[in-house]
């Protein structure tokens, strides 16, 4: 199936994906955490006092996007009444002498954020912090500043930042993609206001992907598509939507011309992705392939099959019965429901399918599978990897 290329009548294109700083039209699924920080900030400035403020959560799960978006809509609501003004600075591999250039930069298009560059540049760290908490205090308008990844922060100017952020009047926002380090966690108890973002579930994470692919691309995308990069993704990750984003940015090429996508040129991309989806060892695949009986190889070849003649990303539990049958025929093999379960299970401790969430809310773990649980399943190797690894046990 097919979905159409409109949000809305917010289609942007490639910025829906190659802008780290691009906001969708709606944040799916964040409805609750928007509107907390939108209204604490929103008293802040009403009751004028300033707020140290810290999102955790694993790179990709939309810290940033949240907290742009919510600063986007305060100054949007709040231009030509007073002046609101915000600066943002990436921590990672940034000293603290970069990271107050940083922001001197960004701040310097205010009106009354006074500096000299030359001034800047020939100061020493100690004179170049001072000459930023001058320029800040002098400052008329309220200022938001944002610090992203502050995992790579030094504990120090961490709290460092923290009490300017208490002698300036000025709210600041950290976000962390990891657990803060030891000497960082008793800085906890100076935020005013703490949230770690958790993980979408599977259909969550699909709508935000399909929100991403309608907004990037002018023209139809198979949907089975966007289901299975959110299935690797649960799979072989967590449900974050920023390791679905740079997939669809590596198929971007492929799918802009309106190019067929075939399902194992996708899941090679994918390995590219996940050190844990590539089979590290296909000798060890070869030699474990070799020492099963005919029915299962010979299996494994119509498997392999299956997905190469066709541009489906998905077999059914029916289909994947279709194919033993087939197989016991091709042999003269007597059908045993009891053998089919086994050896699916089998497939799938040994990491060659997977079973899908698309049609299936039930959670399960990688070592206990019941097949009759699930009605559809996706292939983790690449069918022509497996295919070769087949055909190389033929031509022996």
């Amino acid at each position: 199936m097919i979905i159409r290329s409109n949000f809305n009548g917010f289609y942007v294109g490639p910025k829906a994906l190659f802008d780290p700083n691009y906001i969708p039209p709606r944040l799916l699924h964040r409805k609750k955490e928007e509107r907390s920080l939108f209204s604490v900030l929103k008293d802040s400035i009403t009751d004028d006092f300033c707020l140290n403020i810290l999102y955790q959560g694993i790179d990709g799960i939309g810290k940033r996007a949240i907290v742009n978006k919510v600063l986007n809509e305060i100054l949007t609501q709040n231009q030509g009444s007073m002046n609101i003004h915000k600066a943002c600075v990436d921590c990672k591999e940034k000293n603290f002498e970069e990271l107050i250039f940083s922001l001197m930069t960004e701040l310097s298009s205010l009106s009354n954020f006074n500096c000299n560059v030359s001034t800047i540049l020939n100061s020493n760290i100690s004179q170049l912090w001072n000459i930023f908490k001058l320029a800040c205090k002098k400052n008329k308008n309220q200022l938001y500043l944002v610090f992203n990844n502050v995992e790579y922060l030094d504990p120090k100017v961490f709290n460092k930042f923290l009490q300017f952020g208490k002698e300036t009047n000025t709210t600041l926002i950290f976000t962390v993609n990891k657990i803060l380090r030891p000497k960082t966690i008793d800085v906890l108890t100076k935020f005013d206001l703490r949230k770690k973002l958790s993980f979408f579930t599977y259909h969550e994470l699909y709508s935000i992907l399909k929100q991403r692919v309608l907004l990037a691309f002018p023209h139809e995308i198979d949907k089975e598509i966007i289901k299975y990069i959110a299935d690797v993704i649960c799979e072989q990750y967590v449900p974050v939507p920023g390791k679905g984003i740079e997939i669809l940015r590596d198929i971007y090429p492929i799918l802009k011309p309106k190019n067929r996508l075939n399902n194992y040129e996708l899941i090679e991309i994918c390995q590219n992705h996940f050190d844990a989806f590539q089979i590290s060892d296909e000798f060890s695949m070869l030699n474990y392939i070799s020492e099963e009986d005919p029915l299962n190889i010979i299996f494994l070849d119509n498997l392999s099959n299956f997905f190469m003649r066709s541009i489906n990303y998905y077999i059914s539990l029916k289909e994947l019965q279709d194919l033993y049958e087939i197989t016991c025929e091709s042999l003269e093999y007597e059908k045993s429901i009891n053998e089919f379960q086994e050896l699916t299970k089998e497939l799938l401790n040994l990491g060659i399918i997977r079973p899908s969430r698309k049609n299936s809310c039930k959670e399960y773990t990688s070592l206990l599978y019941d097949t009759t649980d699930y009605d559809y399943f996706f292939m983790v190797i690449n069918p022509r990897q497996l295919k070769a690894i087949i055909d190389t046990l033929f031509n022996k």
